[in-house]
């Protein structure tokens, strides 16, 4: 079946508006990508300090420098490294970081200091930071992956085969840049949906470098994250003491990681990968799902407050947001639409994957054929 004058057309204007509404956003990640790269520090445990600062009402860090030490304020993430660094359980340092009382943060600053002078003197870290905050503490076998080469060869790689930049988020510790196609497709009669990939990487150890798929119902602007087809952690040799990495190897590692970026874009952008992910949907339309087994699913994946919300959703007689049927294309429209509604990016970002978990992988279409 084949869409309407009419229907294409409404369907076309409504995803080039969603494009033009999104292109801000991601200009939004380039820009701050290109602004915010970290300074780096390789130091040893014994020559981290750490103090209660009575102003900030925060614990900071003392870290070494050229002719003396210099301060910074401590981003959660780089907290919980700490946490895992040191096996010292998070929920106590929260607990001193955040009481009343100066004396508790007073203790957690002891307590650090200590453990890093002693137990882990000889242990060497990766310090990243922006503007004066730390937010990597890592480990020196830590692989930098300079977002913005990665950044930019994504944006030129995805335009070269006709798609182009759609949304994106920011967050202190991780960004994601997305790309779409401009062309309405029809898997079934009456959805409406566009086709476009997801970059997201961290500089700070919060994830690996990421490419996905997505699948986005244009008009309700659900949008499922699919499986991923790309990933590099960030784990590589130990660094240089003298220097994190010589400058000319950090470029061609960087040259190699932009090379399999491209390279994974052509294959993922092209008339196969397209007609797996409408086959995609077109099985996940024809998949019943009632919905005391999809609620012991979600259960097991999201909080009980987001399982509460996408049963909601899905039981709802909503038609419109929704496709019909009780369905796992349903389903996954329904965990969609709970992650728009979502503030936080990155658990936003994390709904918007288990959407695209919920959908039958390629690898499963393609032994069914």
């Amino acid at each position: 079946m084949l869409l309407t004058m009419e229907s294409k057309t409404a369907a076309t204007h409504k995803l080039e508006q969603l494009i033009e509404t999104g292109r801000s956003k991601a200009a939004e990640v380039v820009e701050h990508v290109m602004k915010h790269q970290p300074t780096d520090r390789l130091i040893r445990g014994a020559q981290v300090g750490f103090e209660a600062d009575p102003h900030l009402n925060m614990v900071t860090i003392f870290l070494p420098e050229a002719g003396g030490e210099i301060r910074q304020r401590l981003h959660r993430h780089s907290v919980q490294q700490m946490a895992q660094t040191t096996d010292l359980p998070l929920k106590f340092i929260d607990s001193l970081q955040q009481t009343s009382e100066p004396w508790g943060r007073e203790l957690l600053a002891h307590n650090l200091s200590t453990v890093f002078r002693h137990r882990f003197s000889r242990g060497r870290y990766l310090i990243r930071s922006v503007n004066e905050e730390v937010r990597g503490f890592l480990s020196d076998r830590y692989r930098r992956l300079d977002s913005r080469p990665i950044i930019e060869a994504f944006a030129t790689a995805v335009q070269e085969k006709g798609a182009l930049p759609y949304n994106g988020y920011v967050t202190d510790t991780k960004v994601a840049l997305q790309a779409i196609m401009p062309v309405v497709y029809e898997p079934i009669p009456g959805e409406m949906v566009a086709y476009g990939l997801s970059l997201e990487n961290s500089d700070f150890g919060n994830g690996a470098l990421s490419i996905r798929a997505y699948l986005l119902r244009i008009w309700c602007s659900n949008l499922a994250i699919t499986q991923e087809e790309m990933r590099q952690v960030h784990l590589g040799r130990r660094l240089d003491e003298s220097m994190l990495y010589s400058e000319r190897t950090y470029e061609l590692d960087a040259q190699t990681t932009v090379s399999a970026l491209r390279d994974v874009v052509a294959g993922q952008l092209n008339a196969t990968a397209l007609k797996d992910r409408m086959d995609s949907i077109r099985l996940a339309h024809e998949q019943q799902v009632e919905p005391g087994p999809a609620r012991e699913m979600l259960k097991k994946a999201l909080l009980k407050s987001e399982t509460e919300a996408v049963i909601e959703a899905y039981n709802s007689p909503d038609a419109y947001n929704l496709p019909a049927g009780n369905t796992t294309w349903r389903l996954s429209n329904a965990i969609s639409w709970i992650a728009g509604k979502t503030e936080d990016a990155e658990r936003k970002l994390e709904l918007m994957k288990f959407a695209g978990e919920v959908l039958p992988a390629q690898t499963r279409l393609r032994k069914a054929a």
